[in-house]
């Protein structure tokens, strides 16, 4: 064999091994954009099945408590105004004023929980959601808060988008949540609503000036931080909380709008 048919050999040798190098490397290179491809596709179909499941319990729910609301009216309440009745005869036509001055705080008492209960199944049943706009419902929210003298409830809101109407079910329930929770438990003077947008992204930041806590010693203790996690994740959205013993809770949505 010459050197010329020698050096031929060779090259032809190595362009093989540079060609099967190549080959090896473009079915590497292939392999690994498709696994990406499948993990990504694959975590894409967890993460709509898991926004199913979401969407399957707050459905759930909302029938729950549309029942409940129902059953409230209808039975529990009606009997409540029944005893109530009963009570009122009872006082009026007795002369005892013994047994005046023990069934007046029972009316009272019958009274107030008759009230109660007719809000609760005012607000489990409400279908004023599917037309009010979601500025008006925030707004009416806080006039309720006002209304109880407990504290004072003011709201900065900017002109947001339309919402559909699952999204504004689901952003209101997590309002009233901080609502009642900052009336009931912080002791504040203030909560304040603040709505605005930026691009697609609706942002919340709600605030109250109560005794504030901990928020690791609740995390997964609370029901109502629970269900404002839940309906944020179902949103896809993000919230943060912040709060801190003697200054206060904070809580922060950003909502993208267009899932």
């Amino acid at each position: 064999m010459g050197k010329t048919e020698i050096i031929t050999f060779i090259v032809a040798a190595n362009l093989l091994l540079l060609i099967f190098i190549s080959g090896i490397l473009v079915f590497v290179f292939q392999y690994r954009k498709r696994r990406i491809l499948y993990t990504k596709e694959k975590e894409e179909i967890e993460k709509q099945h898991h926004i199913e499941l979401l969407n399957a319990q707050l459905q759930s729910q909302q029938e729950t408590m549309q029942f409940i609301g129902q059953e409230i009216h209808d039975s529990v309440a009606q009997k409540l105004t029944l005893a109530s009745i009963y009570a009122q005869q009872l006082e009026f036509e007795n002369n005892n004023e013994q047994l005046h001055k023990k069934l007046k705080p029972v009316n009272k008492i019958l009274g107030d929980s008759l009230l109660e209960l007719r809000q609760l199944s005012k607000n489990l049943t409400d279908s004023k959601v599917q037309h009010e706009g979601f500025v008006n419902l925030v707004n009416q929210e806080c006039e309720m808060i006002n209304a109880t003298g407990m504290c004072t409830a003011k709201t900065e809101i900017e002109e947001i988008a339309e919402l559909g109407i699952p999204t504004k079910n689901s952003l209101l329930r997590i309002i009233q949540e901080f609502l009642q929770n900052s009336l009931k438990h912080s002791g504040c003077k203030q909560i304040t609503v603040k709505i605005n947008m930026q691009g697609r992204q609706l942002m919340i930041f709600m605030s109250d000036d109560g005794k504030g806590f901990v928020p690791e010693e609740v995390a997964h203790n609370g029901i109502g931080l629970d269900n404002i996690r839940r309906r944020v994740q179902h949103l896809g959205g993000t919230h943060d909380l912040y709060s801190t013993p003697g200054k206060g809770t904070r809580l922060e949505l950003f909502i993208p709008l267009n899932q």
